[in-house]
């Protein structure tokens, strides 16, 4: 997978970043891991989520790239998500200043 990144390479990484920002959402409706339904949905979410990323480590991603991409990627999914689905309000101060904080983590990994 060094060479070129292949189409299930791709589909892992979206289900990995996927996962865990939908395993945090779900959070909220777990009461704290009391809502038995909502725990185990929460719980296979991020099961799902770690399988991948351990089917794409296995499948020689560079850990090295993975973990740093995630860092500036599942941020900036959540804080998308929490704006326009979930009507969260954000200033522009806010949003640009964790798009630039992503930005320099994404940039760190390519040093």
């Amino acid at each position: 997978m060094t060479a070129a990144l292949s189409l299930r390479a791709i589909v892992l990484f979206v289900i990995v970043v996927a996962g865990q920002i939908g395993g945090s959402v779900l959070l909220a409706r777990t009461a704290g891991f009391t809502s038995p339904g909502w725990s185990l949905l929460c719980g296979a979410v991020y099961a799902l989520s770690l399988y991948c990323l351990a089917l794409l480590l296995h499948e020689g991603a560079a850990l090295s790239l993975l973990m740093p991409l995630m860092a500036a990627v599942v941020p900036m999914g959540a804080i998308l998500l929490a704006v326009v689905v979930l009507g969260e309000g954000a200033s522009w101060a806010r949003l640009g200043l964790l798009t630039l904080s992503c930005a320099v983590v994404a940039l760190a990994s390519r040093v």
